[in-house]
């Protein structure tokens, strides 16, 4: 079980290379990946997609690789002579828009990393990719970890709130089978109260409160809620993409709950009803974030 919150970083220097790599996520209906790379990689970047796929089911995904290099004393810097010429024409132009008489400073192109290119014309694409994908591989898996780590954390809360759930349906089960009866002989009472003795025929009477009292029985409501408590114990077990299911279970338990409070006249089981609810609604919160 993971979440769909992670972060993963890796680094490797070889070859003059200096290689960086990091991969974060947060919550999405599903899988959305972004990748960021140099120009000079981007021949790469249907394999990485795919390389997170087999990993990865649900979430939003920002991946960004850096590659730069160490350079030695004496190394020349490759400057794109052509972009540059693009951006000091750019800056003059906004130089006379702007009406200022402030000159252009090399320290004004500086601020265009895209001026300074990677010298990797020495390296075959089969050579660059053999340096990569370890690097990408080694913050796919701290993602994961990460991913796992939260997920367990999660889960052992949602399942603590799952048992306290099972409980409450439990007593409130229970209490609602008295309710009908404490309904039964309080609707009796207030008949024969209101009506003069020997104008009501007690059979009858019987029969139609008994069907009026039988509407506070919310015996069905528990038996489908702890089917759905079931059921959600069997996902915590699944393998897989489990939050939207999880998430659908609790949509159902909701529905369950709310019948609850609405049909219940007992004024302490409407108050466990509510604290079922508050506990299904933080397992919701929790499953969201669930992959």
């Amino acid at each position: 079980m993971h979440s769909m919150t992670g972060y993963g970083k890796a680094g490797h220097s070889t070859k003059g290379l200096d290689i960086t790599i990091e991969i974060k996520s947060v919550n999405n209906r599903y899988l959305d990946i972004f990748l960021r790379l140099p120009r000079e990689l981007s021949f790469l970047e249907y394999e990485l997609r795919e390389r997170l796929k087999k990993r990865i089911v649900r979430g939003k995904i920002s991946v960004t690789v850096n590659i730069s290099e160490h350079l030695a004393g004496g190394e020349e810097v490759y400057v794109n002579e052509k972009l540059l010429d693009n951006r000091l024409a750019l800056l003059k132009k906004l130089q006379a828009k702007l009406l200022t008489d402030q000159p252009v400073e090399l320290s004004h192109l500086l601020q265009f990393e895209e001026l300074f290119e990677l010298n990797l014309g020495a390296f075959e694409e089969d050579e660059l990719r053999q340096l990569v994908f370890p690097v990408f591989d080694e913050a796919l898996e701290k993602f994961n970890k990460m991913r796992n780590e939260e997920g367990l954390n999660l889960a052992e809360d949602i399942a603590r709130r799952l048992n306290r759930l099972e409980k409450m349906t439990k007593e409130v089960r229970q209490k609602g089978k008295d309710n009908i009866k404490r309904e039964f002989n309080r609707l009796c009472e207030n008949v024969y109260s209101l009506v003069e003795e020997g104008k009501i025929d007690p059979g009858r009477l019987e029969q139609e409160v008994a069907i009026i009292s039988d509407k506070v029985d919310i015996t069905e409501e528990c038996v489908r809620m702890a089917s759905h408590i079931q059921l959600f114990h069997q996902t915590m077990e699944d393998r897989g993409e489990v939050g939207k299911k999880m998430t659908f279970i609790l949509q159902e338990m909701l529905r369950e709950a709310n019948t609850m409070n609405s049909k219940t006249t007992d004024v302490d089981i409407a108050h466990t009803v509510i604290r079922i609810k508050e506990e299904i609604e933080k397992m919701r919160e929790q499953a969201q974030n669930l992959e």
